[in-house]
């Protein structure tokens, strides 16, 4: 999940795109980290209360990325990186 995650955000230019590219890649390293708290004798507990953290983290990370999108888009009328500022700025 963390490869399927990192591809999708180096190959997709658009915003969404990138940003449910880092969940899919922090879905990863929770499932990474619940795996080594069930087989480790000393990450017992430790280990998903530190997946509690981290999902808690995550839900502000994506609160405050879907703001900012929102804002970019309604700023350049487009979620797509691939296309210049300059080139919308003249489509306007």
């Amino acid at each position: 999940m963390i490869g399927m995650g990192a591809y999708g955000m180096m190959v997709k230019r658009n915003l969404i795109r990138i940003l449910l590219g880092a969940e899919i890649m922090g879905n990863g390293v929770n499932i990474a980290l619940v795996a080594v708290s069930l087989y480790s004798p000393v990450f017992t507990f430790t280990g998903q209360a530190l997946i509690i953290l981290i999902i808690a983290v995550a839900t502000g990370h994506t609160a405050i990325a879907m703001v900012l999108m929102l804002m970019y888009n309604r700023r350049y009328h487009t979620v797509d990186l691939g296309r210049p500022i300059k080139e919308v700025e003249e489509n306007e």
